[in-house]
């Protein structure tokens, strides 16, 4: 067994700190950043000590005395606490313009108005990131990411060696850091921004002072993938212990797409394909919705060298979708440079965003038709049923395998008989393994175009190199959870309705103990950046108890 509970004396803290784990399979920097998480003590700071031997970056825990109950000697200062703010506090989203604004920092938590209070941290709330200096474009990106379990998989039963390989190390710090993420501590991700850094020197740049600066979350998502996506695609052919490698980032995340170009001037025209990890909602006077900005997107004009012309020639591309992943990554288009300015600028405008997108309307003729084979499903009509004995709704397993049934009896000479078949057995058995207690490890319902919202990345503030950014994840039907860096709240699915953007400021009056003053709400301009869309996962439903028992 690799993984112990142990003891840490903390000598200056003048305390003990019990039922620490310890992983004696991991590198010795995640202990010590799990040190530096719980005592603040930075990594190079810390000494270390168990029966005379150190353990220190780069030591195998594996080699020293290690036992379940041992007790470790901690030696180090942690870093100094913050002082209190000899002046008002500044938003850092909004440095520039600080003198215009009249507002006054006041504490939130002392103020007795209904539907403001925030909760901070929550029983049973998934554990949050630090954030080490302007990393949270990092933690955002993680806690996205953490929403795809076929990746956290792939990236858990990774075989890399990191020695010397920095895009190796990146993939491997992270397998630690969704480790730690699975238990109820928050997590010190310093070794996998330090791999960040290093593979994607970008990342470590710093400004005035020497402070860390703030960085693209969209950048960093992108590149996590590729490098994921390079380092797993070396390991395809192999096998773990015997079992089969996970979808490759490709699979979950790839769209392929076909475009045609047009000059504009001349008869000049082209064919291309392309695999993209995302698609884009470009933002314009018109665009209101993210589906608007996803066409915006699919065509537009470009300006590239024609050859026939020999100069440059505008181009109308026109995009279309020919094949579909499991989860949609979808980027809103809000930073662009300003050349007046020499600055990037932000667009704040409000872009409504589905609960449910439909991408039937974004895909090439041929993924129409294979689409079409399970969209079916949706209105199949279905025979009569007991008015106390309905049939189950579709995101229930045997609500969707009726459907599939139904089809087979209606059109029982149609082509897609076979599929509509294998997909009734399917989820035929997927309800018989949940109403058994089982674990099934993909629910998802059939590729039919439509992708449900599980996750949105927001950016808070009016200036690209500055602002906040968190993390909004699906937990449950009716309940997300909210990641501000280490501060981990659940709120309700409608709050997530309000993260469209738009406007400025909002700020509300208020007065309290005979004192008038403006309070910031700082999640009404929070704007999303990033969806996060999955195909719809079905369950059973309190109806399908009922429901009546399936012929094979």
């Amino acid at each position: 067994m690799t993984l112990m509970k142990v003891s840490v004396k903390w000598i200056q803290g003048k305390k003990t700190l019990d039922d620490v784990d310890i992983d004696t399979a991991e590198d010795a920097e995640e202990f010590l950043s799990k040190l530096w998480s719980l005592t603040g003590v930075p990594m190079e700071r810390q000494k270390v000590m168990i029966k005379g031997k150190s353990i220190k970056p780069g030591v195998d825990l594996s080699k020293l005395p290690l036992k379940s109950g041992a007790v470790l000697t901690l030696m180090g200062t942690s870093e100094s606490l913050p002082e209190a703010p000899k002046e008002r506090v500044k938003f850092i989203e909004d440095v520039e313009d600080e003198e215009q604004q009249v507002s006054l920092a006041f504490s939130i938590s002392n103020l007795n108005l209904a539907g403001f209070k925030q909760v901070a941290l929550m029983e049973g709330t998934p554990p949050g990131l630090l954030n080490l200096g302007n990393t949270c474009y990092m933690n955002s990106t993680l806690q996205t990411l953490k929403c795809v379990p076929e990746f956290v998989q792939a990236i858990s039963n990774s075989t890399t060696v990191s020695e010397g390989d920095t895009q190796a190390s990146l993939v491997k710090s992270a397998r630690g850091v969704f480790q730690q993420l699975k238990g109820s501590s928050t997590v010190n991700p310093s070794v996998f921004l330090e791999s960040l850094r290093q593979c994607y020197p970008q990342f470590a740049e710093r400004g005035e002072g020497g402070h860390p600066m703030q960085q693209d979350a969209e950048e960093c998502m992108t590149n996590i993938l590729s490098t994921c996506k390079h380092v797993l695609q070396n390991e395809s052919a192999m096998e773990v212990e015997g079992r089969e490698m996970p979808n490759s980032i490709q699979d979950l995340f790839g769209v392929h797409v076909k475009s045609t170009l047009v000059a504009e001037e001349g008869n000049e025209s082209e064919e291309k394909e392309d695999d993209v990890m995302k698609l884009t909602c470009h933002i314009s006077a018109e665009t209101s919705h993210l589906a608007m900005g996803i066409e915006e997107g699919l065509n537009e004009k470009i300006e590239k060298f024609s050859p026939a012309m020999g100069k440059e020639v505008i181009f109308s591309k026109s995009t279309k979708i020919d094949k579909l992943p499991k989860y949609l990554i979808v980027q809103f288009v809000r930073f662009f440079w300003r050349k007046d300015s020499q600055k990037k600028a932000k667009i704040l405008k409000s872009i409504k965003f589905p609960k449910m997108l439909d991408t039937y309307n974004f895909a090439t003729d041929d993924l129409k038709r294979a689409l079409d084979i399970h969209r079916h499903a949706e209105i199949v009509e279905l025979p009569d049923a007991d008015a106390s004995n309905p049939h189950p709704p579709m995101e229930d397993p045997r609500g969707l395998a009726i459907r599939y049934r139904a089809l087979i009896e209606k059109h029982p000479d149609s082509g897609n008989v076979s599929e509509w078949r294998d997909a009734a057995e399917k989820y035929e058995k997927i309800a018989e393994q949940l109403a058994a207690g089982e674990h099934v490890p993909d629910t998802s319902s059939p590729l039919s175009g439509k992708y449900e919202l599980c996750a949105v990345l927001t950016h808070q503030g009016r200036v690209a190199d500055g602002g906040h950014y968190m993390a909004w994840t699906k937990q449950s039907r009716e309940k997300w959870a909210k990641f501000d860096d280490d501060k981990v709240s659940f709120v309700d699915e409608s709050e997530i309705e309000k993260l469209s953007g738009g406007g400025d400021w909002h700020m509300v009056s208020c007065r309290q103990h005979n004192f008038n003053f403006y309070l910031q709400l700082t999640d009404s301009h929070c704007q999303a950046y990033i969806c996060l869309y999955r195909l719809p996962q079905v369950g059973l439903t309190r109806e399908s108890h009922n429901a009546k028992r399936l012929k094979a």
